[in-house]
């Protein structure tokens, strides 16, 4: 397991990923597979087995939170689709997250799925960055938002103070942070 100064290091300069990162051509699911645990490693720390496996992902499609894929291929929506869904697992059910899936998974216009994607992506690492820098969130990231993308800012905002106290526990574990209680003690 990596020390608590690699995952903060790795969590404070997180990058996730934009569309136009994604392959042009269509995958195999192994192909999926290697390139999810790629960028979803940093943000499933505290395990020491891959993120996401190909019966997982078969599950997500069986569950219909995923579509399936075209002749056992997948699409860049499906990288997409499926980064969100590991992304919100980290906080959520997959009850929960199908029903927040399902505001997007209506949408056929592939710009609209890129460019929410896109906003997703960056919404995420903002805070992200926020909270592992800062540790709070300033919560403006849309002028007059929607319903929809307030809802997005919140859930985003819950998966990013899950994984703050999960860096949290384990840097104490590892003795590497002291409890707030230890350091107003007197000597």
């Amino acid at each position: 397991m990596p020390s608590s100064q690699t995952i903060l290091d790795n969590l404070v300069n997180y990058q996730a990923p934009r569309w136009d990162s994604f392959p042009e051509i269509h995958l195999y699911m192994d192909q999926v597979v290697e390139i999810l645990n790629q960028w979803l490693a940093p943000l499933y720390f505290d395990q020491d087995k891959p993120c996401i496996t190909p019966s997982m992902i078969n599950n997500y499609v069986k569950n219909s939170i995923v579509k399936p894929p075209q002749k056992k291929k997948y699409k860049a929506y499906h990288l997409a689709f499926l980064y969100v869904v590991m992304v919100l697992k980290q906080s959520f059910s997959l009850q929960e997250i199908s029903a927040f899936i399902t505001i997007y998974s209506s949408m056929e216009s592939n710009q609209q799925i890129q460019e929410d994607f896109n906003r997703f992506a960056s919404v995420f690492e903002e805070i992200l960055h926020q909270v592992f820098r800062q540790e709070e969130v300033h919560d403006e990231f849309f002028k007059n938002p929607t319903w929809e993308k307030a809802l997005m800012v919140d859930v985003l905002q819950a998966v990013c103070c899950k994984l703050y106290g999960v860096y949290q526990i384990q840097a104490f574990k590892q003795g590497q942070l002291q409890s707030s209680r230890q350091k107003n003690e007197l000597p």
